[in-house]
């Protein structure tokens, strides 16, 4: 409250936005039933303030004395007004969140925006260094395609045999089937165990054989030699490499896709960082981006394939968007430098959290190929299932809320938090401090997009179905629906909400998502990828949650966030820019 009272009384010639003036009929609305806002008088607000006091009250009394009158003669008017008195609550309840705290300084209620959009249609594209690297002519691409396919080719083939002999004896073929799979997977290459390991989350989709005989992929994959190590220690840091760190196990603590992990200390001061400090290197694996670049040709070559054939009518998916939307996400993890510029915009949003943590990168020795960071100690959190109820459920709203924070407030989400990737580490008794690690894979949406997720992740979490549809069907990059196609496909998201009264979109959002997904396949709407990427991150985090804590209420936590960052986008709307905002301090 003093920030917007100093903000007026800085400038009395400014007229207030239309966002500015509902969020102080908000505040003044609960200033008359709040203790703490009792000992603010409208002395000590700006006459405009006074005026929206006055303003809201009075039209506050018509629209009760309203309601009162037409009660029992009209229904539907009653409907309505419950309907507006609900949406008013909700502002009501952000505003009195935002004016609870008595100690609230100016620099808490500046609104910097959750990331640099200024230059966001700036960002690089990746597929010129993907041809690059595959040739510089067609005859030179097509060969190391045709190459890739008949490696890929040799490497599936037993499935020829295996798949038959699995469906005639089950029982004794299975375990076969299923070890092969795991070990001609990891030969594919990264881009295939990508793959693999979001399939095993996705049980809604896939069937219970394949998501638990392969979801040991998303913890550990078979890595390379020492050997490979050492050279590529020698190829970036030079022949002495050992005068700067001390790796004492050769036999890696962790192994992905993209990289490996040892564990190692420092021998000499770097970034800040003193002698013995306990580091990770994470040294990539060799040879992966000739493969993903060539896998990512291929997909595209196939997504034009599939799109030119008429009878399959696929053109309104915009597969060769997803496969370059896919390139966008994969290759940037192959540079290992992006991913210590990720932890450093990590370390920035959440420094004044002190239950999440990110390791610190030493840039000083990390190179495209290896990565030094600081060393984070823990156990894997699903570790802690058999916990105390306390505990356990202090974990799972600290894992939500991280998430959240970063979906709504920061846009800039962790694309890869399975349990593997968060460990535990239990300061004093009950006091924990939550560990991320391998932070390459990020989602970021952009101002716009992020925006219309907004809209449509708060449109569904009041079980407006209507509204939610249309939105999604307005933002869409590509569509070949008719009118008729976008009036079944609002209406069927509608009754997905209506026929769900009971629960809510953030408490299930995997039913949700199928629902949906099945509505936009048979209507010929292409759902964007902001919507689903956030929702899928909600998902898994809702599932590691709900292991910890099967209690936890994933709504009253998501609604604080998501009124946030409607109050944000809405600011930012009215006044052309991110400017001071009360809104800061709801959460």
């Amino acid at each position: 409250f003093p920030p917007l009272i100093q903000y007026f009384n800085n400038n009395k010639n400014t007229k207030m936005s239309a966002a500015a003036s509902s969020t102080i009929y908000a505040a003044a609305a609960v200033r008359s039933s709040s203790p703490f806002l009792r000992r603010v008088t409208l002395r000590q607000l700006p006459l405009q303030a006074k005026r929206a006091h006055s303003e809201f009250a009075f039209r506050l009394d018509q629209v009760r004395h309203a309601s009162n009158h037409f009660t029992a003669r009209n229904a539907r008017w009653r409907r309505n007004i419950s309907k507006l008195y609900a949406r008013r609550m909700l502002e009501l309840a952000a505003a009195s969140a935002a004016l609870s705290r008595e100690k609230l300084t100016l620099s808490e209620a500046v609104m910097t925006p959750p990331t640099n959009w200024a230059d966001w249609h700036g960002r690089k594209d990746w597929t010129d260094d993907l041809l690059e690297s595959l040739g510089a002519t067609w005859y030179q691409r097509t060969w190391r395609g045709m190459t890739r396919l008949g490696q890929l080719g040799l490497l599936f083939s037993p499935y020829l045999v295996l798949s038959p002999l699995r469906m005639l004896n089950k029982e004794r073929f299975d375990p076969p089937f299923w070890q092969y799979s795991l070990w001609s997977i990891e030969k594919a290459g990264p881009t295939f165990i990508k793959f693999v390991q979001w399939a095993t989350t996705r049980q809604d989709m896939f069937s219970v054989d394949f998501c638990t005989n392969l979801s040991a992929l998303r913890d550990k994959t078979k890595g390379h030699s020492w050997k490979e190590t050492e050279r590529l220690l020698e190829q970036e840091f030079g022949p002495d490499w050992k005068t700067k760190v001390q790796i004492k196990d050769q036999t890696p603590i962790g192994s992905g896709c993209i990289a490996q992990v040892y564990r190692g200390t420092l021998r000499e001061a770097t970034d800040l960082e003193p002698i013995g400090k306990d580091i990770a290197l994470k040294v990539q694996h060799p040879g992966i981006w000739n493969k993903v670049c060539v896998d990512f040709y291929l997909l595209g070559q196939v997504a034009d394939l599939l799109e030119a054939v008429p009878f399959l009518n696929l053109s309104y998916l915009s597969l060769k968007d997803l496969v370059h939307q896919f390139c966008n996400i994969m290759l940037p993890q192959l540079d290992l430098t992006l991913e210590a510029k990720h932890l450093d915009r990590f370390l920035r949003d959440f420094e004044h959290d002190e239950s999440i943590h990110f390791p610190r990168p030493l840039h000083t020795l990390t190179r495209p190929k290896i990565l030094t960071e600081t060393f984070c100690f823990g156990k894997p959190i699903l570790s802690y299932t058999r916990a105390s109820l306390e505990d356990r459920k202090t974990l799972a709203y600290m894992g939500l809320q991280s998430t959240l924070k970063m979906i709504f407030l920061h846009d800039f989400v962790h694309g890869d938090l399975h349990p593997g990737n968060i460990l535990v580490e239990e300061k004093a008794p009950g006091k924990f401090v939550m560990n991320l690690l391998d932070c390459g894979l990020v989602v970021e949406l952009g101002p716009k997009q992020h925006d219309t997720m907004v809209k449509i992740l708060g449109a569904f979490s009041r079980r407006n179905g209507r509204l939610a549809g249309q939105l999604m069907v307005d933002t869409a990059s590509h569509t070949q629906a008719s009118p008729l196609d976008v009036e079944l496909f609002v209406a069927g998201i509608e009754q997905i909400c209506l026929d769900d009264a009971d629960n809510n979109f953030v408490e299930h959002v995997g039913d949700y998502i199928a629902d949906i997904c099945y509505m936009a396949c048979k209507h010929k709407v292409k759902l964007e990828a902001t919507f689903i990427n956030a929702a899928l991150a909600m998902e898994i985090t809702e599932g590691i949650a709900t292991a910890l804590y099967k209690d936890i209420k994933v709504s009253s936590t998501a609604l604080q966030m998501v009124v946030k960052a409607e109050m944000m986008h809405q600011l930012n709307n009215a006044t052309g820019g991110w400017t001071k905002s009360i809104v800061n301090t709801v959460v």
